[in-house]
C-alpha cells in the first residue's frame, strides 16, 4: 500500500469504524445517512432510518482493551452528554474494537472470503450521567441489533415522545 494512503491514521481508524457499521446496515437492509465531515456538531456520526422513525449513532473506533467481563468502557464528554440528552429520538454509542493494531492487519483477504478483525458493542446514551459509558459484552452489534433499536419506538416514554395528531 506504499504511496496509496491519502488520509492520516486517526481518520483511517474512524473510517474503518464507519464502514464496519455500514456493512452491518447493508446486511440488515437499513437505510442510513452519514453526517458530513465537519458537520458532526450534534455528537452523532450517522442517522439510521427505520419505518417508525430515525435514531442517531455516535461511532468510536480503536483498540481499547476490554474489561475483565468483556465489556468496554468509553469516555464521554459533557458536551456529548448534553446533546444526547436533548435528543427527542434514541441515541446510541457504538464502539468498534479493532482486534489488530496495524491497518494492514485489520482486513485479510484469503482466497475464499474476507475477514474483518473487528467487533462492536453498543449502548443507548440519551440518559448518560457519568464520565464514561460501559458497553456490556452482551450488546454485541450485529445485523439483528437494528430490530432492537427500531423497537425503541414501541416505548417512546423511555427516551422522549414524538408529537402525535
Amino acid at each position: 500500500m506504499a504511496g496509496a494512503q491519502s488520509i492520516k491514521s486517526a481518520d483511517q481508524i474512524g473510517r474503518l469504524g464507519v464502514m464496519y457499521l455500514r456493512s452491518l446496515l447493508a446486511q440488515a437492509g437499513v437505510a442510513h445517512a452519514e453526517t458530513s465531515s465537519g458537520e458532526d456538531h450534534l455528537a452523532v456520526d450517522m442517522t439510521l432510518e427505520f419505518i417508525a422513525g430515525g435514531v442517531r449513532v455516535q461511532i468510536k473506533t480503536g483498540t481499547k482493551a476490554t474489561n475483565k467481563d468483556g465489556s468496554l468502557t468509553v469516555p464521554v464528554t459533557d458536551a456529548w452528554k448534553a446533546k444526547w440528552s436533548a435528543a427527542q429520538v434514541p441515541v446510541f454509542l457504538v464502539y468498534v474494537r479493532l482486534e489488530k493494531s496495524t491497518p494492514t492487519e485489520w482486513i485479510e483477504h484469503p482466497d475464499r472470503h474476507t475477514v474483518v478483525h473487528a467487533r462492536a458493542l453498543w449502548a443507548r446514551v440519551n440518559s448518560v450521567k457519568g464520565k464514561s459509558v460501559r458497553l456490556p459484552a452482551q450488546n454485541r452489534l450485529t445485523a439483528e441489533t437494528f430490530a432492537t433499536w427500531a423497537g425503541e419506538f414501541d416505548q417512546p416514554s423511555e427516551w422522549g415522545k414524538a408529537a402525535s395528531a
